[in-house]
This record gives structure tokens, C-alpha cells and sequence, in this order.
């Protein structure tokens, strides 16, 4: 008798089965999700039916009490008998025949869309859109793919029409402005070639969002040229332009924008106290980037005067006013205001000399390297001091000649109090930003008698925290006046 020889599966042919095994697995898994995934989105479609059929009973048993139709701000409020997942929908309107129409719909808080509808959505009912809402539509999708551009680019788009509109819907055109943001405001439009009008606009036409003005632009509009250069030629309140010559630090031309005189129109409202705007300068954000900021400085000083730093050295990176300016004091501002500070490079420049420095002076051995040994030349962080400068200035174009020709001489000036710093600070000495570079314990200060000049850093003087403002910051309302400041928004 013949002996069958047995045999198992050699180790190729277990290879093999389990490839096929996976290959089978690759192209069954997609199926089996797809599946899944539709039938989700069925169940949610039909949880959105079921609760248009409550609601829908609902005002039938509105109708037989009253006599008359819910209106539509009334819907929400019925008495809904529904107890299946959670629906919440955006739009529920009445339709002229008494039936309900549903939109925008969530189940257990996820959209129910449909991609065969103009607007994306699943649609309980039926309803024709008004040209209003196709311009809506529109306006979304073209507002979607502006702010994927600037997110991907960093800048706006400069023509729109080559963007990619994901959009279902009627024909629709219109004047198109592309915020600073990204963000799009669309007026003059028209559907089907039918115009989109308004009575509620002054333009008469129905908008789509809004134009977006950077409160950098809108004091910018209302400065005064570079071909003002007299105050008494000039004397609006707003701001006057300077323009600066490469110093080493920041090592190009620039021009900046400040308010001089006694009493400009440079009231803001931030953190809900009275602060000033200084200006608008080009500052750095530590990396190298540029743009223009709105510098402002608290209009009083802090309630209890502080060294500027305890330990006896002009290090701003290391001092106590820095420690505490960015600590507490940061820690201490509320939500909305601290994500309104930028992060700026400061520049830590120092002099020797403190007498017969008018305001070009200043500003240029601030923004030099001449520091006393081992100081730091520059510093990155939110919240610092006013420059000698920032002073100096509010005397420029005729304001005060003895002020800002020798800021040491200020006291001696009957025109002293026209510089508006000053007049917010007449009764106390304040520490300002710049070191002195002959000693290493002197800062510069604002004294109370009204010149600038420097003591040991160890004294404990009057504070004014200064800042620079995000360049995405907008004026919500006001008139820079004490009496109706700016108030600030993001």
C-alpha cells in the first residue's frame, strides 16, 4: 500500500494569499466606507424630515388654536413633540401655502448638506431663494476661496475673477472690493441681469458684507501731507508727517506720522482707560518683517511710581519696569486688549549726552548702537516706554522752538505746555526708554518741570506704559477727542 505523501503551504504561497488578501481589502474598504458615509447622511436627511413633520404638526396645533399661521419669528417658539437626534436648523420659514421649509440644518451638531442643491444644503420643503440670497451665496463662496488665497499668499487677491467660486446658484455680478483682510464686500449686483437694490442702503442696492478700513488707513487719510511743514499751516488736530534718513539700526529711509501741539485729536480708548496714539511708525516684528503701527502710551501715569530697574543697571531686558510692564501689568490687561499689542522691536540705543538734543537727535541715538559696555541695542516684546523723541516731537514745526531744538532747556519755556506729553504729565517725573550710555545705571525722564534729563536707574518715578497696536486694528467709533475718543476693535 502507497503511502500519501502530505503537504502544506510553502511560505510563497501564504505570501501570495495574503496579498491578494490585501489587495481584495484596498479595494473593498473604500466601498464599505462610501457606503457607511452615505447611509450617515441619509439617516441625517431623514432625521431633518422627521422634525419638519413635528414642526409642521406643530403648526397645525397652532392653527387650530389661534386660527392663523405661526409667523416666522414665532416657529422656534412652538411646541415641538420630537424625539429623535438633535436638530437645530438656521432657516425655518413659513412658505405662502402654510407649508414649512428647513435649511442650514444640523443633526447631533453636524451639517446635513446635499450637493445637488444651489445653496449646498439639505432642504426640507421647497422655496425659491430671493436675489438677495443668491447674492449671498455668492458673496460666500467668493469671501471662501479670497480668504484661502490670502491665507496660502499672505496679501489679497489683486483680481478676484481668477479664483476658483465654488458656487451653484443663478448668474450673479457684481462690484467687488477685496478688504486688506481678504475679506469681500460686493455692492451693484445683479442676478439673472436683474438688479439687487435696497431702500435700507444709501446706494440703493443690496450689500454683501462690508468695506474693512485698518484704523492705520483711516488717521493716515486725515494727516496732514508732507508739504505742511508748519504747525500754524496745519493745526486740525490730526496727524503731521516726518520723514527720517537711514540710522544704523534701521537702516532705511522712513517716514513717520505723529501728533504735536497741545491738544491733538489722539484720544483712544484701550483696555477701558483714556490712552493717546503717539502715531503711526514702520517698525519691525523682531524677524525682519516691516509694517506700520499705531504707537500709543497710557494718557495718566500708573498709580504707584517704580524704579526703572532696582538693581542699578540701564538693561532693559533684564530691568524691573520690563519684568513687570511684561508680567503683571500684561497679565493684568483684559482678553480683547492683549490680543490687540504687537510684538515690536524697540530700539535700545543710548547718548553721553543729555543737553542740546533737539528732536532729529533723539531720534537717531535711539535708533543707534551707541550703548554703554555689553548693553543690549534693541529689544522684541509687547509693552515698553516712550522714547526721548516721542517728547520731542509734540514740539516740531514751530509747536515750541525751545523745546525741540534743546529738550534739556524745556523748563525755561513759556511755550512748554504746548506740547500735549507734557501737559499729561506736569505733575510728576517719568522714566523714558533710552539709557544713558556713559554710565551704566542712568535712564533718560520726562521731569515734572517739563525738560528731558536722565537719573540712576534706581529711583522710583512716575510710569507710562506704551505700545504698538496690530496692524489688523480698526476704529469701531469716535472722534479722537476726550470726549469722544476712538474706540478700537480687531
Amino acid at each position: 500500500m502507497t503511502k500519501v505523501k502530505k503537504r502544506g503551504f510553502t511560505l510563497i504561497e501564504l505570501i501570495a494569499v495574503l496579498v491578494i488578501m490585501a489587495i481584495i481589502a484596498l479595494i473593498v474598504t473604500p466601498l464599505v466606507m462610501s457606503i457607511i458615509r452615505k447611509a450617515k447622511i441619509s439617516a441625517r436627511k431623514r432625521s431633518v424630515d422627521a422634525y419638519g413633520r413635528s414642526v409642521e404638526l406643530a403648526i397645525a396645533s397652532y392653527l387650530l388654536d389661534t386660527g392663523t399661521f405661526p409667523t416666522n419669528e414665532q416657529l422656534p417658539n412652538l411646541k415641538i413633540e420630537y424625539s429623535g437626534s438633535n436638530v437645530v436648523c438656521n432657516v425655518m420659514a413659513m412658505k405662502e401655502n402654510g407649508g414649512l421649509y428647513l435649511s442650514e440644518c444640523k443633526v447631533n451638531n453636524v451639517d446635513v448638506k446635499d450637493s445637488s442643491t444651489e445653496d449646498g444644503w439639505y432642504h426640507y420643503g421647497t422655496r425659491d431663494l430671493t436675489n438677495e440670497e443668491y447674492v449671498d451665496m455668492y458673496g460666500d463662496a467668493l469671501k471662501t476661496a479670497s480668504l484661502a488665497y490670502f491665507n496660502t499668499n499672505g496679501n489679497p487677491v489683486e483680481d478676484y475673477t481668477t479664483l476658483t467660486i465654488d458656487y451653484k446658484g443663478k448668474p450673479v455680478s457684481c462690484d467687488v472690493t477685496v478688504n486688506y483682510d481678504g475679506t469681500i464686500y460686493m455692492t451693484n449686483c445683479k442676478v439673472n441681469n436683474a438688479s439687487v437694490t435696497s431702500e435700507t442702503e444709501e446706494d440703493g442696492y443690496y450689500h454683501y458684507g462690508e468695506i474693512v478700513v485698518p484704523a492705520v488707513q483711516e488717521l493716515l487719510a486725515k494727516a496732514n501731507g508732507a508739504s505742511v511743514t508748519s504747525y500754524s499751516a496745519g493745526n486740525t488736530g490730526e496727524m503731521y508727517t516726518f520723514t527720517h534718513p537711514a540710522t544704523t539700526q534701521q537702516n532705511y529711509e522712513v517716514t513717520d506720522y505723529r501728533y504735536i501741539g497741545a491738544n491733538p485729536k489722539n484720544y483712544v480708548t484701550f483696555n477701558d482707560e483714556l490712552w493717546r496714539i503717539i502715531g503711526i511708525f514702520t517698525v519691525e516684528d523682531g524677524n525682519g518683517n516691516r509694517e506700520q503701527r499705531i504707537k500709543i502710551v497710557r494718557n495718566e501715569k500708573l498709580s504707584s511710581d517704580m524704579p526703572w530697574d532696582s538693581k542699578g543697571a540701564n538693561e532693559w531686558s533684564t530691568a524691573t519696569l520690563n519684568t513687570y510692564l511684561n508680567g503683571d501689568y500684561y497679565n493684568g490687561l483684559d482678553a480683547t486688549s492683549k490680543s490687540m499689542v504687537a510684538n515690536t522691536k524697540y530700539y535700545l540705543g543710548g547718548s553721553s549726552v543729555y543737553d542740546n538734543l533737539k528732536g532729529e537727535d533723539y531720534y537717531n541715538f535711539e535708533r543707534g548702537t551707541t550703548v554703554y559696555s555689553g548693553r543690549s541695542t534693541s529689544w522684541t516684546g509687547k509693552i515698553a516706554l516712550m522714547y526721548p523723541s516721542d517728547n520731542s516731537y509734540t514740539y516740531a514745526l514751530g509747536v515750541d522752538n525751545t523745546c525741540y531744538t534743546d529738550g534739556y532747556d524745556c523748563d525755561g519755556s513759556s511755550g512748554k505746555t504746548n506740547g500735549w506729553i507734557f501737559n499729561t504729565n506736569s505733575n510728576s517725573i517719568q522714566w523714558l526708554l533710552s539709557p544713558l550710555s556713559g554710565r551704566s545705571d542712568g535712564a533718560f525722564s520726562l521731569l515734572d518741570s517739563g525738560f528731558v534729563g536722565y537719573f540712576s536707574v534706581t529711583y522710583s518715578f512716575g510710569v507710562r506704559p506704551s505700545l504698538y497696536l496690530v496692524s489688523s486694528i480698526k476704529i469701531d467709533s469716535g472722534e479722537g477727542t476726550e470726549q469722544s475718543p476712538y474706540r478700537l476693535k480687531l
